[in-house]
């Protein structure tokens, strides 16, 4: 991805992020993508929750193997390297069998999260993947205690978390594909530093996320990264 479109998506987003770092952070993610030499369970791949898989609304075929296991592994590398990180979640969006729209995890690390997220108003206020989904902007929750109060954030499920952010994975003409959903133990962990290294994985994740939905390059209309 050339760093104009880093550039742009920097600038869409209102972000002022140092370029230079989510450029670097970006190809990091590619590099550990590219390597594809590890070892995975295809149980850890395709998920299975207490009744609930993956598979039920992905294809089991090889391209989308593959794309999980890249993705997969670009999850895991940041999150590793991450501070304070509670929990992080790759999430695809996908229509129902309704015709309406809900978010599928596809990967996760650390404490549990939603397996899936149907994508209605009430949603949107208890959820900020499902609100970064539906506008297509990221959102920055540097104190959730102080958004409940506000009432921008509500739900039991955010009482856990000091901090979150949802960065919209995105084609490079705007279509939302999904969105990266991190929560955080503390409100320092979600520092500029580490909304680079976030941002740099929504950006790397594009191209695994079309393969998994079905889409071919340049669907969008725009041209292969």
């Amino acid at each position: 991805m050339p760093a104009a479109l880093i550039k742009d998506f920097l600038l869409t987003q209102g972000l002022k992020l140092p370029l230079d770092e989510v450029r670097a952070a970006y190809l990091t993610a590619q590099t550990v993508m590219g390597m594809g030499t590890a070892s995975i369970d295809r149980s850890v791949l395709w998920r299975s929750d207490e009744g609930w898989k993956l598979a039920d609304y992905l294809s089991c075929d090889n391209v989308r193997e593959d794309a999980l296991k890249r993705l997969f592994m670009a999850l895991d590398s940041v999150f590793s390297r991450s501070t304070g990180v509670q929990s992080a979640a790759v999430y695809a969006l996908m229509p129902s069998e309704n015709q309406a729209f809900q978010l599928i995890c596809l990967s996760r690390q650390g404490e549990v999260l939603e397996n899936l997220w149907d994508l209605d108003e009430a949603a949107g206020k208890v959820s900020l993947a499902c609100r970064s989904a539906q506008s297509g902007w990221m959102n920055v929750a540097s104190d959730v205690r102080r958004w409940l109060d506000l009432g921008e954030l509500s739900g039991e499920r955010n009482h856990a978390s000091a901090a979150q952010i949802s960065i919209p994975v995105c084609t490079e003409s705007g279509g939302v594909l999904g969105v990266v959903h991190v929560e955080f133990e503390c409100a320092e962990c979600a520092d500029e530093a580490a909304q680079a290294e976030w941002v740099a994985l929504a950006l790397a994740l594009s191209e695994p996320l079309k393969l998994l939905l079905g889409m071919s390059a340049g669907k969008d209309g725009s041209e292969d990264v």
